[in-house]
């Protein structure tokens, strides 16, 4: 009989923590997912009221939020603690800001990221764009988290990073990364409570009235544009006709991949128009006239992708250059 390998206490040691890793990373993308997915529950089922800061570009901002959710409906009233006087207000699919001087506008909220992202997201359906990771557990607000990260495959789209209440399931702090894994903004509770939304939220969270931004949510509104030539990944999530004040209309279009969104806006042609690519905030507009229409691209995605967008626009029938 063949004597027993020796292997030193050290070496097995180092052996069987690189099968414990192995079996981690292989485990990783499913523990993650559901990790989110708890998530998409706590964000409809229970009510919360905290300070949480705001970091982009070296710029600090103190907030107040109030997250209620009503009957399975969220409402959001976000205050600056910092600064002029500010306040966004979202509930029943709508926006509301009021300005430092006093003056609220109103929008109709229909695709984007709410505030530490509540609308759901669907790990399955992100797969083909993004990887999603479990990335260890980060103390927040004096409270355990655990780090899930949904990391771009690509440069056309940026991902997230949420840090999960171990007990809740609520996200305590959410960045904005880029496709190196890079945060571009980032958002955290320095203090949060909770409490139960109650049994009629909970038994109405499967349908929420924040829209799943990958959902298709296009109207019979007949459009002479066309947009087959759009950045990888996205596809028509909604169309409508908006009308200004002074009667104008607005073709509105939005384009998702069922994480990240940009919308499409086309109206008759401005001087003022946007030419080019600009940043606003951690979004980015890209715009060029078009025959007679301006073309507008805006979305909190990299700029590669509004400028696709924009390029890839086109009139039924025409080859415009």
């Amino acid at each position: 009989m063949k004597a027993p390998v020796d292997v030193k206490p050290t070496v097995l040691a180092c052996l069987l923590a690189l099968t414990a890793v192995a079996s981690a990373d292989e485990d990783g993308g499913e523990h993650a997912a559901m990790m989110l997915e708890r998530m998409n529950g706590a964000l409809h089922s229970l009510d919360y009221e905290g300070t949480l800061v705001y970091l982009f570009d070296n710029r600090l901002e103190t907030l107040h939020l109030v997250h209620r959710v009503d009957g399975g409906r969220v409402q959001e009233r976000l205050l600056s603690l910092s600064g002029p006087i500010r306040a966004v207000t979202r509930e029943h699919g709508r926006v509301t800001c009021v300005r430092p001087d006093g003056h609220p506008i109103s929008v109709q909220s229909h695709a984007g990221r709410n505030l530490l992202r509540s609308a759901r997201i669907d790990p399955a359906a992100l797969a083909g764009r993004y990887r999603v990771t479990f990335q260890g557990a980060v103390r927040v607000a004096g409270r355990e988290t655990d780090v899930v990260a949904i990391e771009p495959r690509d440069s056309l789209r940026y991902g997230y990073r949420f840090h999960l209440d171990r007990e809740t399931g609520l996200p305590l702090k959410s960045d904005l990364i880029d496709e190196r894994g890079e945060p571009i903004e980032q958002l955290m509770f320095t203090s949060i409570s909770t409490r139960s939304a109650g049994s009629e939220a909970r038994q109405s969270a499967a349908a929420p009235d924040d829209p799943d931004p990958g959902g298709d949510r296009t109207t019979e509104n007949p459009s002479a544009w066309r947009f087959d030539e759009r950045p990888a990944g996205y596809e028509p999530a909604m169309h409508d006709v908006m009308r200004d004040p002074d009667g104008t209309e607005v073709e509105h279009f939005v384009f998702s991949d069922r994480l990240s969104a940009y919308s499409i806006y086309i109206e008759a042609d401005t001087e003022d128009g946007l030419e080019g690519v600009t940043r606003i905030g951690a979004a980015h507009a890209a715009g060029r006239r078009i025959d007679g229409h301006q073309v507008t691209a805006v979305g909190e995605v990299p700029a590669a992708t509004v400028e696709a967008a924009v390029a890839g626009a086109r009139l039924v029938g025409r080859d415009i250059p």
